[in-house]
């Protein structure tokens, strides 16, 4: 029993006795016991759930897997690569580096993106919902999450905002193995993609939020443990202050305009421990309505705040050719089509976007010339558009001033046709010299998977051919102008999904721009 508990039950044994005695003090009718103010936080069975991602427009998930380095990845940018998503996806990329990098010195290897045989299931990508939520163990064991055996790292994620202008996603890294979890840390990312600012749950909250914040629990479990004196808590020592200001970190918005964190389990105070109440079993979730979180906010807090209750009004979707892309951080292979533009061409487009795939595309400026809407279709849906000479001659069997017309005016009317710069060439048949890369004046890009749709195979053997020989960094080779390798796309786009590729352009392929010279089968790795 405590001090206050036993001079109340004096109290009230004092009292009993005047009153036998007749000599009850006269009753003040106006008095009342003292009140609690106001509740201003209170405790909250759990945090909003994750958002589904296919309900958040333009994400572009991403997965990669590598069994040597014992490392699973599972995330989602934001579309585009404009200046308002620049800083959001790049810590997303810096936060799956440092893992890989992290297991692949632990095991004396080099990071290079992997992929597997037909039939591994990689296609499917970007959060599962719920997963941050899951128990460490779980995560690691399940092959759709975790590293192979369950041994190493996985990084999984969650959307868990979207409102107004900011995309909130928390991305959990949990590294261990069948014998235990040995490292388990979540991060919030918040993007506010009107000012192009990224900061972390942590970052939300001013310095002196945590004892202010840490008071008011301790005094709302106080009261909902029946408390008598509303004497103001003082938060208690370093260790409660320190568990709130990491429960900061977790914060989230609510659709009713107010923020949540949640205090892990263990959480303690000394008023709480007089009151006989031991440390918290299960992780506490508090709300902080608007009014009180306000002052304590940093402007990216405050604009989290404003944003909770309004409709998501983050980037729209963008083809997969302008998508944010890392490929020395997942595993790229580019599609790429000669000949055309033909009437196969809008078919194949159609496929390409249904399959949320990017292509290149290297044209002849004679055929060019008379499909004018394709090369402006293939360009507006964010597909590369490349140079293979006007009418597909054998460079090096022309003289100096051949070759040039047939790059040069090949080039200028595609960029004409198509309003993007055309940054490489692909020299008819393969052949080239030292002097027709001089007079073009920029890349050939060759292949390192050449199809042969042209000799006519069966759709089988073709799709083969498309799908089992490609290579991280690698270009496989196919024509526009036949009706068979159009026909396979879907077959083949999704084969290399499967295998953990990501379709993309050349200039995505070498980092976001071709090399400036040389002639290229593969990207490096």
């Amino acid at each position: 029993m405590s001090g206050r508990t036993r001079l109340l039950g004096a109290l009230g044994a004092l009292t009993v006795a005047s009153v036998i005695a007749g000599c009850a003090p006269a009753v003040d009718a106006a008095w009342t016991p003292p009140q609690w103010p106001a509740a201003e936080l209170r405790v909250v069975t759990a945090p909003p759930a994750p958002l589904d991602p296919a309900a958040v427009p333009g994400l572009a998930g991403q997965r990669l897997r590598h069994d040597g380095v014992g490392v699973q990845a599972r995330f989602a940018y934001l579309p585009g690569t404009s200046a308002s998503v620049t800083a959001f996806n790049g810590a997303l990329d810096a936060a799956v580096r440092t893992v890989v990098d992290s297991r692949a010195a632990s095991v004396g290897a080099v990071y290079q993106p992997s992929v597997f045989s037909a039939g591994a299931g990689l296609g499917d990508r970007g959060c599962v919902v719920g997963s941050t939520l899951l128990p460490a163990s779980r995560i690691l064991a399940d092959p759709d999450l975790g590293p192979a055996g369950g041994a190493g790292a996985a990084v999984v994620c969650d959307i868990v905002t979207a409102a107004g202008s900011i995309l909130g996603e928390r991305v959990r890294v949990v590294s261990g193995g069948p014998d235990g979890v040995t490292s388990d840390v979540s991060t919030i990312l918040f993007a506010d993609t009107a000012t192009g600012v990224t900061t972390t749950g942590a970052e939300l909250w001013t310095d002196a939020a945590a004892a202010v914040l840490g008071a008011d629990v301790v005094e709302a479990l106080r009261r909902d443990a029946g408390a008598l004196s509303n004497t103001a808590s003082d938060g208690g020592g370093g260790a409660q202050l320190d568990a709130v200001r990491a429960a900061l970190s977790t914060t989230l918005p609510t659709a009713e305009g107010t923020l949540v964190f949640t205090i892990a389990s263990g959480f303690t105070n000394p008023e709480l421990t007089e009151l006989g109440l031991a440390e918290t079993i299960t992780p506490l979730t508090v709300e902080v309505p608007a009014d009180i979180a306000a002052p304590l906010l940093t402007d990216a807090g405050r604009a989290l705040l404003a944003a909770s209750t309004l409709p998501y009004t983050g980037p729209a979707d963008v083809p997969a050719g302008i998508d944010w892309v890392n490929c020395r951080l997942v595993p790229c292979v580019a599609v790429t089509y000669d000949d055309g533009p033909s009437g196969y061409t809008p078919a194949l487009l159609d496929e390409l976007a249904a399959a949320d795939a990017a292509a290149t595309f290297y044209m002849l400026g004679g055929v060019a010339r008379g499909r004018p809407d394709t090369v402006a279709r293939v360009s507006r849906e964010g597909h590369e558009i490349g140079t293979h000479t006007w009418n597909h001659p054998r460079l090096p069997t022309l003289d100096d001033a051949a070759v040039a017309r047939e790059i040069g005016d090949s080039r200028g009317l595609l960029q004409q046709l198509s309003g993007q710069p055309i940054s490489t060439f692909r020299p008819p048949y393969g052949e080239y010299t030292a002097r027709d890369l001089a007079i073009a004046g920029i890349p050939a890009i060759l292949w390192s998977v050449d199809t042969r749709d042209w000799a006519g195979p069966a759709d089988d053997v073709l799709i083969r051919a498309g799908v089992d020989q490609a290579k991280p960094g690698g270009i496989v080779l196919f024509h526009d102008i036949h009706e068979r390798s159009v026909r396979v796309g879907p077959t083949v786009f999704a084969g290399l999904q499967d295998r953990g590729f990501t379709l993309a352009t050349i200039d995505q392929l070498f980092g976001g721009s071709p090399p400036a010279a040389g002639a290229w089968r593969s990207a490096p790795q």
